[in-house]
Formats: structure tokens, C-alpha cells, sequence
């Protein structure tokens, strides 16, 4: 690896005065390959040639991006340069790989399943928190016991399941973990499913047997890089002791934002990469708003501890969305917020909603009249009387343009 480094350092790919630009290119983009690691030529052959097919572009048009990307001066997205113009990447189950951010409705479990996959790709996971969603969630009604069985990497390769197996017999379900992303997936989804089963009574002891999955340190020969499972045991416990103190209920917002959280930790400590996520609360949330204060706390002795039940919402950033345009006070209170806790991130809907549609509100008077009828809660009908040829579903998915954008450099 040192090597390596210092071969590319002579190349002199990147300039001087980004001496942070090796490490950085080697530990986040460069693919192994046959015969060690790809350098930053390989790179940009391979995202290009990729691009290349994915548009059908003309020979002229991938040299001129070749050209851009080789000089630094124009770059696609860093999912792209990691895995564009990889066989991986031509699934059609993993087109969402090349994305580097994503939003998502907190609105039932396979929103919570669906970041997770999305995360193991590498996406930055948006999740929108805000009650109109989450209060569509169904009442924790049962108790989970969670008994953890096999050992990882104990079943040999070529007999490994690679999706996820659920047995139910009685109030007992044995979940073995499939040996792949879906698998990890869809065992995480459906304990969270379990806790809200009508066919169970109350209580229901999980199985977790794990011995399908692949060690510490083998290959991911596809997405790339290594496996390691270490915080995956962790997981269903975790996510079992916050859903078991939400039964008759309904999870609150930072208990969603726990469920989401536990699974990004489980995928950082993976090596699939960092955690790149946002959680979007409603202005109002206080809970959403308080969640991470005095997340770190001194004991007598002077030691500083986090706590330990709140220690995944490190794992992205929170924001409170208005729906009306905040007042001065609004966004000094969260300066300060963000001042004493690194929290309290503001966002004006109906700002970022008119941002997103600046090609029907060309002038002054039009974003006025739109942000104006927004806060009044008639965007919707004021888009269809300035723009009455627009199809229903386009007039929603206009209007739906709030979701955060989670933005992560790998």
C-alpha cells in the first residue's frame, strides 16, 4: 500500500497543494483489482466507459468527460467513481448504488428495510420523521426475545444460504441471516415486522443463527472491499430492546431515528463505508429536537461518557423542517443549538420546495406568490391554476421536493 501511495505520488495525479488527495483516492475510490489497486487513469477509464454505456454517448462526448475527470476539473458522483462501469453496477437490483443521496418516508417497515439496502450500497440515506409519516407505523404490540445461534463464518462457502430463511413455529421464529445484502435486509426487516405481527399473541422468541455469514476479512467480490460482520449480533438485540419499550404504541420519532441508526452502525463497522445520513423532524418535534443534547455526559471523576441507549443517533444529522417561513427568534434558537451541541439545523419547506421547482417560478413575483401560498397551505392549488397542463402525479412529485439531501463523498 505505502508503495503504492508513493508510485502515484510520483505520477503526480493530483496536485501539489492536495497532499491529502492519495489517501483520500486509494482509500474511497480505487477498486482492487488482479494486480493490486487501481490508479487514478484505471479510475477514470472505468467511470467513463461506464458512463459511456449507461447513455449511449458518442465518442466525442467520452473523451471530453475522460479529459475533464483525468485534469480534476469535472467529476461524476463519488458512488459513480467507485462503482461505475462495473459489472456489480448493471444489476438492476443495485442501480441505486451510483447515488450519492437519497430521501426516504419513514412510512412502514419497508422504508426502514429499504435504507438499510440503500445504505449497504453506499447511498447517504435521508429519513423523513415528521408525524404525517410516521404515525402510519402500526403499534408495537409484542415482546421480542432475542437468543443469538450459530457462529459467523462457521458454514462453509459453497454452502452458505444467501437469503434470508424464516421459520415460524408457534410464538418461536428462527431467522437464519442470509449471506448477502438482501439477506442482512430482509433479517433486519422482519424482526422489525415481528414486533407488529397480529399472528402472534404477545410474545415471540427470535432465533437469530448467523453461521451463514461470511467471516471477518473475506472478499465482497461484486460492490467490493471486505466483509466484517462484527457489529451485526448487536444489531438485533438493539433493535429489540427500543422496539420492546414502545409496545401498545406507536414509535416515536427518535425511536424510528434509533431503528434506522443501529442498522448504519451495524453498516460502518462493515468497512461498506462511512455513515452518510440526515434525519428530517418536524419543527415542532421536541423530542426530535432534544435528541442529541447532553449526548456526552461527565461522571463525578470527570470522565466523559456517551450515553449509551442514544450513542447510534451519532450515526447522521438532524434537521427541523418549517412549513412556515421561521421566524428571526426560530432560527437564533437554532444557531444556538448548533452552538452548544453541533445540532439544530433549520430547513423552510417551502424555500427548498420553490429551489426545486425554479424552472415553473422564473421571476421574483411568481417565488413570492408561490412561498406566499405555501404557508397558506394552497401551493398545491396555486400550482394548478398557474399551470393547469400539469399531470396530477407531476403536481405531487413537485410538491414532495422536501426530502434532505445526505451527501457523502464515497
Amino acid at each position: 500500500m505505502v508503495r503504492e501511495l508513493e508510485r502515484e505520488r510520483q505520477k503526480r495525479d493530483f496536485p501539489e497543494t492536495a497532499p491529502a488527495a492519495n489517501p483520500v483516492f486509494f482509500r474511497t475510490y480505487s477498486r482492487r483489482t488482479q494486480t493490486g489497486r487501481e490508479t487514478w487513469e484505471e479510475v477514470c477509464d472505468r467511470t467513463t466507459q461506464g458512463l459511456a454505456k449507461l447513455g449511449k454517448l458518442s465518442e466525442r462526448e467520452v473523451t471530453l468527460l475522460h479529459r475533464m475527470m483525468s485534469q480534476i476539473k469535472s467529476l461524476p458522483s463519488g458512488r459513480w467513481m467507485w462503482v461505475g462501469g462495473t459489472e456489480w453496477i448493471e444489476r438492476k437490483e443495485n442501480f441505486s448504488g451510483a447515488y450519492n443521496c437519497t430521501s426516504t418516508n419513514a412510512v412502514d417497515w419497508r422504508a426502514f428495510g429499504l435504507m438499510m439496502d440503500l445504505a449497504m450500497m453506499g447511498c447517504g440515506t435521508g429519513a423523513v420523521l415528521e408525524p404525517k409519516y410516521i404515525n402510519q407505523l402500526p403499534l408495537i404490540r409484542n415482546q421480542l426475545t432475542i437468543t443469538l445461534q450459530g457462529e459467523i463464518g462457521s458454514t462453509p462457502v459453497q454452502e452458505r444460504r444467501e437469503q434470508t430463511d424464516v421459520k415460524m413455529e408457534g410464538s418461536q421464529v428462527t431467522i437464519h441471516v442470509g449471506d448477502s445484502r438482501q439477506g442482512w435486509v430482509q433479517s433486519y426487516q422482519t424482526l422489525l415486522e415481528l414486533a407488529t405481527d397480529e399472528r402472534f399473541s404477545g410474545e415471540v422468541n427470535v432465533l437469530i443463527n448467523l453461521s451463514d455469514v461470511r467471516a471477518v476479512g473475506e472478499r465482497l467480490k461484486g460492490f467490493g472491499g471486505v466483509a466484517n460482520p462484527v457489529k451485526l449480533p448487536e444489531l438485533y438485540q438493539r433493535c429489540a430492546s427500543i422496539l420492546n419499550k414502545a409496545i401498545g404504541r406507536q414509535l416515536n420519532s427518535v425511536e424510528c431515528c434509533l431503528l434506522i441508526d443501529e442498522a448504519a452502525v451495524t453498516i460502518v463497522a462493515g468497512n461498506i463505508r462511512r455513515s452518510a445520513g440526515m434525519r428530517q423532524f418536524d419543527a415542532n418535534d421536541e423530542l426530535g429536537a432534544n435528541a442529541k443534547t447532553n449526548l456526552w455526559q461527565q461522571d463525578e471523576n470527570g470522565n466523559w461518557r456517551i450515553d449509551p441507549e442514544r450513542d447510534a443517533l451519532r450515526m447522521a444529522n438532524h434537521s427541523r423542517v418549517y412549513h412556515h417561513k421561521p421566524t428571526l427568534e426560530e432560527c437564533i434558537e437554532a444557531v444556538r443549538k448548533q452552538y452548544y451541541s453541533g445540532e439544530g439545523a433549520i430547513q423552510w419547506a417551502g424555500e427548498a420546495v420553490a429551489r426545486a421547482n425554479c424552472d415553473l417560478l422564473p421571476t421574483q413575483e411568481l417565488r413570492k406568490d408561490f412561498l406566499k401560498s405555501y404557508e397558506q397551505g394552497t401551493a398545491k392549488q396555486w400550482l394548478q391554476e398557474q399551470y393547469p397542463d400539469l399531470a396530477p402525479d407531476e403536481l405531487e412529485h413537485r410538491l414532495a421536493r422536501v426530502g434532505l439531501n445526505p451527501c457523502g463523498n464515497k
